[in-house]
């Protein structure tokens, strides 16, 4: 089974019988509430190899039936992904808008960040270096040192 990343146009590549050149390669394709899609026919590449370009229009499995000359000679299944839903879905379990996350990323990446060694306090300042906008622990045992998750200020 193929998986497709996205409701969209992907490209389904076959592979003629024998790399066979010149054949009429054509497709049919039904999408998951068994809905048949019209006769698609492939364009050839080369040394046998053809490529449909096919706009998948729902998510879901997708099956094919695919013909050399009209006679069946394969069949194959698609499985469409829509990738917004599924990180939006994954998203969930954040509880910060997207803008704060974003942000806080970035700092996390680029501010200075402090750490008090005789107490093990760290404090993530701001970008202008004047306030601190984060801050936790650091803890060292035994050779591994462990910092705590921050608390945003």
């Amino acid at each position: 089974m193929s998986t497709y990343f996205g409701i969209a146009t992907h490209r389904i590549i076959y592979k003629a019988s024998s790399f066979g050149l010149g054949k009429t390669v054509t497709a049919y394709i039904w999408n998951p509430s068994l809905a048949k899609s019209a006769l698609q026919t492939f364009t050839e590449v080369s040394d046998g190899l053809y490529y449909l370009d096919y706009a998948f229009a729902v998510s879901g499995t997708h099956f094919g039936v695919f013909y050399e000359g009209g006679v069946a000679t394969l069949s194959g299944v698609f499985r469409i992904v829509d990738l917004v839903a599924t990180v939006w879905d994954g998203a969930s379990a954040i509880t910060l808008d997207f803008g704060t996350l974003v942000e806080r990323i970035y700092q996390m990446i680029s501010n200075k960040m402090t750490v008090v060694e005789a107490t093990g306090n760290v404090a993530l300042r701001n970008i202008a270096d004047n306030a601190n906008i984060a801050a936790g622990n650091v803890a060292s045992a035994a050779g591994t040192t462990t910092r705590s998750g921050l608390s945003w200020a």
